[in-house]
């Protein structure tokens, strides 16, 4: 091998100029080389960013960014609308929607309209129903008339213990009697476990959560109201225990109800789906 020190100039020039241009084109190849040009090529780093699912602080690959203008403009006021507001008077607050802040003549209202619902309605059925079919507490018969008086027993203890929880308890112990919709956005067994508890627990009216106290005590209340309408076999302390835990697991089925209503009626083509 040649010693470069006995080279002439012109040799050991070449040679320099060599050694330089193999370095450059090394650099422009490197890592850091193609994230500093990927960073002077605004083009290049947002088609980048959009391959990615859910890029935080871009949009997805799948909205309008490279359509034309007036869709584009469309999607972006799509997005940018503020949330739908709810009623003072609702009780059940869908995914999207803000809740405003409630005041006790709010509740009251809530709860005598929430009493007369069709959901309520459905309540009634069912509740008089499945009496009927078992024949369990209240304990008529199981003839054509029996199922009247069922189903009179059933609108008067559910009525009772609804206004009682939402109009008169929730006002008193500073509680916010509405029912939050999760959505699709979470799992159907998260849905499931969390419309359930919402029997026990609920929030205050600063947003804490809280147990529920006003639905429960509403439901006691209203369960010792029964000993003044049912048949007098059904008023011992056990039967008026069994009418409380049956109220909490209707309040309980009745919130499941209400959270996948939606769904089922859009799955059995009852309703658009969004």
């Amino acid at each position: 091998m040649r010693n470069i020190s006995s080279s002439t100039p012109s040799q050991t020039l070449r040679v320099t100029l060599s050694l330089g241009a193999v370095l450059a084109l090394s650099l422009a190849t490197s890592p850091l080389a193609t994230a500093q040009v990927a960073a002077a090529s605004p083009s290049a780093t947002t088609e980048a960013m959009l391959s990615l699912p859910d890029s935080p602080g871009t949009v997805s690959a799948s909205s309008s960014s490279f359509a034309p203008p007036a869709e584009a403009s469309a999607f972006q006021e799509q997005h940018s609308a503020p949330m739908a507001m709810a009623s003072h008077t609702d009780k059940y607050i869908l995914p999207g929607q803000s809740a405003p802040p409630i005041t006790a003549a709010d509740k009251f209202v809530m709860g005598v309209k929430d009493a007369v619902s069709p959901l309520a309605l459905a309540g009634w059925l069912s509740a008089a129903g499945f009496s009927h079919l078992i024949d369990s507490s209240p304990n008529y018969g199981t003839d054509l008339g029996a199922f009247g008086q069922r189903l009179g027993a059933a609108v008067i203890r559910a009525s009772t213990e609804g206004v009682l929880s939402d109009s008169i308890m929730a006002p008193i112990l500073h509680e916010d009697p509405r029912y939050y919709h999760l959505g699709r956005g979470h799992s159907f067994g998260h849905r499931l476990v969390y419309a359930a508890t919402r029997a026990i627990i609920t929030r205050t009216d600063s947003g804490r959560t809280s147990p529920n106290l006003a639905l429960i005590s509403g439901n006691i209340e209203g369960a010792i109201l029964t000993n003044v309408y049912y048949p007098s076999s059904n008023r011992s302390v056990k039967d008026t225990a069994e009418t409380f835990g049956g109220s909490i697991g209707g309040s309980a089925l009745g919130f499941v109800v209400s959270e996948f209503l939606s769904d089922t009626l859009e799955f059995i083509h009852l309703k658009d789906s969004k």
